[in-house]
């Protein structure tokens, strides 16, 4: 996960989580405060139809006077209608409450009516067989004395329990919301701190403390220690800051190494030229001097069999200063375009005396019409002719040396690589896998006569082309010298 999605998760969560909870908290409140005011509105339709309930049950109860009267000789069939009309109303208002109080209030208020109705049909009854003055006093005794005030004292009674119970109803339903709307508040907030403190704790150790180490690295890199390493723990931005400045500070090591190894050998160079100018003089005139004594002496005299070997150890003695001054000196370099099998014409004649005394055997293989390379064919003769003769020096007994060239990309031969590599093997001792990693260093050798130059001058000239150079080897199974040369590009092909 980068840096950039682990802030964004982390502002998901502290921001805009704790907005959209709050946002549905907020959608969900005001939908139940809806709801209860729904029910409420709701409460009241049920007052409208009681309200209505009330009313027809009045008019009958007038309906029986102005009949018995005769102030209204329909009163009666009127009467029948509102009869039928209360019966609807009292079911439906039955069915829309649910409280067990109002339920009995409105069976008591269902029997009141019942009786209402009875009571009309007898004072109906009677007034209609002349029996009027007996109609009229059931009529006081019944209704007015008995019936009337229990129906309005139930009528009373539903109207404050029916108000209490659909205001307290929707208040209690108020404060459950409120109550649950508190404790998801808490619960949320409670959440976010937790929340809060964890994801603070991530960034701390995701980004708070690789910057630390980062800038405890870069004080210690600061102090000259360039090859401290950081460990890379993520994969994010800082850990690829990390691995950045890993690899400035290896390629900060490989410079430093570089100038020192650069100083080195200026050092090295002006001591080699003074040693030069004071060795190779009097060097020669003994060569010279041994020379003219061979001469001289006759053949069966036993001191020739000295002055040949002295000879032998001035050339070799030359041989190493020539070493030192090609490795001290700077070589001018001429890169021009050139087939790789011209590079070895010149260079393995050199060799041919040697390859028959010490009965060593070549084969050579080169891969099709090679590609052009870009190099200096003089510094990169006197590097085969290094990487040759050390080749020839580990062979005392004989062997076989192969000498193979290919074009190669990155990914293995194709037919029109990136470089040509050669490939250098022999048969000869090997070189033990300690000492493999410093094979190319200056002045490292394994040979009692060696002066550790030959690799190291052979390295730098093929790097010096924009080529590579590495060793491989096992002991007692021989050495393998991989060579890779750039080959022309467009830039640098010549323009007829």
């Amino acid at each position: 996960m980068t840096l950039r999605q682990k802030l964004l998760l982390a502002f998901s969560v502290m921001i805009i989580l704790p907005m959209l909870v709050i946002g549905g908290l907020t959608w969900w409140t005001i939908r139940e405060e809806n709801l209860a005011l729904q029910r409420l509105e709701a409460g009241m339709g049920k007052v409208r139809t009681f309200v209505q309930l009330e009313s027809a049950m009045n008019r009958q109860i007038r309906d029986i006077r102005d009949y018995l009267t005769g102030w209204d000789t329909g009163a009666k069939n009127e009467f029948k209608w509102l009869d039928r009309v209360v019966n609807e109303l009292v079911e439906t208002w039955k069915l829309s409450i649910s409280h067990p109080q109002d339920v009995k209030l409105a069976k008591d208020l269902e029997q009141l009516h019942d009786e209402v109705s009875d009571l009309a049909h007898r004072a109906f009854t009677l007034y209609e067989t002349q029996r009027e003055e007996e109609a009229i006093q059931l009529v006081r005794d019944e209704l007015d004395g008995r019936l009337l005030p229990d129906v309005e004292k139930k009528i009373r009674a539903i109207y404050r329990t029916s108000r209490t119970h659909q205001v307290k109803d929707a208040f209690q339903r108020l404060e459950d919301i409120e109550d649950f709307t508190r404790m998801i508040l808490i619960l949320t907030v409670g959440a976010f701190i937790v929340f809060g403190v964890f994801f603070s704790l991530l960034i701390s150790r995701n980004i708070a403390r690789p910057l630390e180490e980062l800038k405890r690295a870069m004080d210690v890199v600061g102090g000259g220690r360039l090859d401290h390493t950081i460990a890379v723990r993520s994969r994010d931005e800082i850990g690829e800051l990390a691995r950045s400045f890993t690899t400035m500070t290896q390629k900060l090591k490989e410079t430093q190494d570089q100038l020192i190894q650069s100083e080195k050998l200026a050092s090295l160079g002006q001591m080699a030229a003074a040693v030069a100018h004071g060795l190779r003089n009097p060097l020669a005139s003994i060569r010279a001097a041994t020379q003219l004594s061979l001469r001289r002496v006759p053949r069966e005299d036993p001191l020739r069999e000295q002055l040949g070997p002295v000879i032998g150890e001035v050339d070799r003695l030359e041989k190493r200063i020539t070493h030192l001054l090609d490795f001290t000196k700077p070589s001018p370099y001429r890169p021009v375009a050139e087939k790789p099998e011209r590079l070895f014409q010149d260079v393995l004649p050199t060799f041919s005396e040697k390859f028959t005394q010490q009965e060593i055997r070549l084969r050579v293989d080169y891969a099709g019409d090679l590609p052009e390379v870009w190099v200096d064919p003089f510094q990169i003769e006197l590097a085969l002719l290094e990487v040759i003769s050390n080749a020839v020096e580990a062979m005392p007994k004989g062997g076989m040396l192969t000498i193979s060239a290919c074009p190669r990309e990155q990914g293995g031969p194709t037919s029109g690589g990136a470089h040509v590599e050669i490939v250098i093997a022999d048969t000869g001792e090997g070189v033990a896998e300690d000492n493999l990693s410093r094979v190319c260093e200056p002045f490292f050798t394994t040979k009692a006569d060696g002066t550790g130059l030959g690799l190291a001058i052979a390295k730098r000239l093929v790097e010096q082309s924009g080529g590579t150079l590495t060793v491989s080897s096992h002991e007692n199974a021989g050495t393998s010298v991989r060579i890779t040369l750039p080959i022309v590009s467009e830039d640098e092909a010549p323009r007829g």
